[in-house]
């Protein structure tokens, strides 16, 4: 089987393709498969880290204000349309996957075009631009949330979920993830993460946190910080009586999950799907900035299942995120009734459906 693949800019976007790719290589292990996206960007460095040849596409996310950026941005647009025609002439795929990000916006509408399948995968509860404009001439809408808020052939979508890796299916016991990170596993441990690249509003909260301590907390922490906050980070969890353990970048996240008791994050797609697939209660700080506000209406929708309390970005101080944690850690009854409300929203099989589904349009 020959197919495409295009979308990134996030690992929101990326995470479920590489879910997608695992599963089809189980069922397909001759599988061909090209990922399209942009030169440089994250789904670059994660194609190659599993091995899918990649090519890029000229093209830049669309500017919401009216100005004269929109007639360049247009044209690279469609210089990237014609240059994902001549990919798709010379791979011949089968079906082309979007997955989301304006990355993907010149390779669906070319296969659209050359009257190649098209599936558009939406990870998030509002549907993003790029699916908008390609929906209604796609093969199918995959959908995470059965609410999706968006226009798109309603007769044409289903409700998958959001696939993730394998690992977060079989994570390891509590004691041997906190082996990995040198932690108490008798100790409550939070998990705060902004992501890959870290998010400013999450550690200065922790810093205030950390520095306003004078005696040890009963929790412990494993913070993710991305690159720009790490020096500051390490200097300040040395200091603090709380035991901290800081990371600019975690590779393992599974593990890093399964040692979490609670978990403080921002609300994008993936890593809502993973809470959700791991049963974890968490506290989300949506992202205000995200596209169409997707991060908090992702946020609200574990709010509404008892998975989650919601701290918005402008409320998330240290002495706030220190009021909820302690709050939480301190009230097991309450955690597990947020770990079970968070596992209600998780949908374990997603990968599988969706390569079926893959499958089915290829073979039909």
């Amino acid at each position: 089987m020959r197919i495409m693949i295009t979308g990134g800019g996030t690992g929101g976007h990326t995470s479920p393709a590489v879910a997608i790719i695992e599963e089809l290589r189980k069922r397909d292990p001759r599988l061909d498969v090209q990922w399209v996206g942009r030169k440089g960007a994250i789904e670059e460095r994660v194609s190659k880290t599993y091995s899918v040849p990649f090519r890029s596409v000229p093209v830049e996310g669309w500017p919401r204000e009216r100005s004269l950026k929109q007639v360049w941005v247009g044209a690279k647009l469609a210089l990237g349309v014609g240059r994902s025609l001549l990919l798709i002439r010379k791979f011949r795929p089968q079906l082309v996957l979007g997955v989301g990000g304006y990355v993907s916006l010149p390779l669906i509408l070319a296969a659209q075009r050359m009257k190649v399948p098209t599936i558009l995968h939406e990870q998030n509860k509002r549907l993003g631009l790029a699916n908008r404009l390609a929906a209604g001439r796609a093969s199918l809408i995959l959908l995470s949330y059965p609410e999706t808020v968006g226009e798109y052939p309603r007769e044409r979508a289903a409700v998958l979920g959001n696939p993730v890796r394998a690992g977060f299916a079989h994570p390891p016991a509590k004691a041997d993830a906190c082996a990995v990170f040198e932690l108490d596993p008798e100790a409550p441990v939070v998990l705060v993460s902004g992501g890959s690249q870290g998010a400013h509003t999450l550690n200065q909260a922790m810093f205030d946190l950390l520095e306003g301590s004078d005696e040890a907390e009963s929790a412990q922490f494993i913070w993710m910080t991305g690159p720009a906050d790490a020096g500051r980070a390490h200097a300040v969890a040395e200091q603090s009586p709380i035991r901290a353990r800081v990371f600019a970048f975690i590779d393992d996240m599974v593990s890093a999950c399964a040692a979490a008791d609670l978990i403080v994050s921002r609300a994008g797609a993936s890593s809502t799907a993973e809470i959700a697939l791991l049963g974890k209660p968490s506290i989300l700080v949506p992202y205000p900035f995200a596209t169409d506000n997707h991060q908090e209406q992702n946020a609200r929708a574990f709010e509404d299942a008892g998975a989650a309390c919601v701290l918005l970005d402008n409320e998330c101080t240290g002495a706030r995120l220190r009021e909820l944690i302690e709050g939480l850690v301190g009230d097991e009854a309450r955690l597990r009734a947020m770990g079970v409300g968070a596992a209600s929203l998780a949908r374990p099989g997603a990968a599988e459906a969706i390569a079926e589904q893959i499958l089915s349009t290829v073979f039909e």
